[in-house]
C-alpha cells in the first residue's frame, strides 16, 4: 500500500513538473486609448487559444469558417513568393516609398517582418497617422498557406500561439490602438 502511494505521489509531482515545464499562455491584448482623455479606452486580454476556439463561431459568411479572400498577386507580383524570397534574405529595410502625403517602410529584422506606414503632418496642422506592424515570418506565411487565394485567420493565430510575438499599432489625433501579444495575462 505504501509502495502504491509514492507512486500516485511521484506521478503527480511527475506530472505537475512536465506542465509547469511547458510553454507559457501566450495572450492577445487590445488597447485603445483616446488621445483627448476622456472616457471611452478600452483594454481586451485573451488568450490565444480562446480566440483561436472562438474564430469559427463568429459570424460571418458561411462559406468562409474564418478565411477571408486575398488575391494572392498585387501587380502580377505573387505574395507568397515575395514573402519567401523575404525570409531567407538577411535583416534588411528591402522598400521605402515616399510620398507628398505619406512613407511606407517594409522590411525584416530576424525572424519579423516590419511595416511602417506614416502620413505625413498636413498643412493645417493635423498629425499624420502612423501605422507600425512587427509580425513574425512564419505567421504571415501561416495567414498565406494555402495555395487559394484566401487569408487563413484561424491558421494565423495557431501559429501565433508557437512563434512569438505580434505588435501592432496605429496612431492617430484621436486615439492610440495597439494590439500586441506576450505571455502575460494582463496589458499592464
Amino acid at each position: 500500500m505504501t509502495r502504491n502511494i509514492f507512486q500516485a505521489v511521484g506521478i503527480l509531482f511527475l506530472s505537475a513538473a512536465a506542465l509547469m515545464a511547458g510553454p507559457p499562455e501566450r495572450w492577445i491584448h487590445v488597447r485603445v486609448e483616446n488621445a483627448r482623455g476622456v472616457s471611452g479606452n478600452v483594454n481586451i486580454n485573451v488568450p490565444i487559444e480562446m480566440a483561436s476556439a472562438v474564430l469559427p463561431l463568429i459570424p460571418a459568411d458561411h462559406q468562409h469558417h474564418g478565411k477571408f479572400s486575398l488575391q494572392a498577386s498585387v501587380n502580377g507580383m505573387d505574395l507568397r513568393a515575395m514573402l519567401d524570397a523575404v525570409r531567407k534574405s538577411p535583416d534588411n529595410v528591402f522598400v521605402t516609398l515616399e510620398q507628398h502625403d505619406k512613407e511606407v517602410s517594409v522590411a525584416k529584422s530576424g525572424r519579423n517582418l516590419l511595416i511602417k506606414v506614416a502620413e505625413k503632418s498636413s498643412a493645417g496642422g493635423h498629425l499624420g497617422k502612423t501605422i507600425a506592424i512587427k509580425v513574425p515570418i512564419p505567421v504571415v506565411q501561416a495567414l498565406l498557406a494555402n495555395n487559394s487565394d484566401e487569408v487563413d485567420i484561424g491558421a494565423g493565430i495557431r501559429a501565433l500561439a508557437r512563434e512569438g510575438d505580434v505588435d501592432v499599432t496605429v496612431n492617430s489625433e484621436k486615439e492610440t490602438v495597439r494590439v500586441w501579444t506576450d505571455t502575460r495575462t494582463t496589458s499592464d
